[in-house]
């Protein structure tokens, strides 16, 4: 098994209300939302804005269709952005209500990702399923160019 490079600030947006905001750029509020607490110095904002703008183009579209590697990457990125936006949540730079408005939709989308989900998939979904077999495309990219309802 060879290393897979290392990602991180993973997202998924796939159809539902894009919660990129929510978790690439915390100090952010949802509509009457107060901020949260603790805000991100200008620079890191930034920097956090620049690498959202990144991880949200597809990187890789020559790979095939491999629906082990797709659901892995998949999984794997839908996973750290709850991580990282329960870490933002418990150190102050998300609002509860932020967070709260923002998970369920990765949860459900984390259910819906399987192989048996990939093997079947048609049009965007299949899309989205061969774009996440390339370890260089990220989860929210892939999910933006080829957006389904899990």
């Amino acid at each position: 098994m060879t290393a897979r490079p290392r990602r991180s600030l993973r997202h998924a947006g796939l159809g539902i209300p894009v919660v990129a905001g929510s978790l690439l750029l915390s100090g952010m509020a949802y509509g009457d939302d107060p901020p949260a607490a603790r805000a991100l110095p200008p620079d890191v904002q930034a920097d956090v804005a620049a690498i959202a703008g990144h991880l949200a183009q597809v990187s890789d579209t020559a790979s095939p269709l491999s629906c082990d590697k797709a659901v892995e990457n998949a999984r794997w990125g839908v996973e750290t952005m709850l991580e990282v936006g329960e870490k933002n949540l418990r150190a102050g730079y998300m609002s509860p209500s932020a967070y709260d408005a923002a998970t369920p939709a990765l949860k459900r989308l984390l259910a819906a990702l399987t192989t048996e989900d990939c093997a079947a998939a048609t049009g965007a979904r299949r899309d989205f399923y061969q774009c996440m077999s390339s370890d260089y495309n990220h989860v929210y990219a892939c999910g933006k160019a080829h957006p389904f309802d899990p």
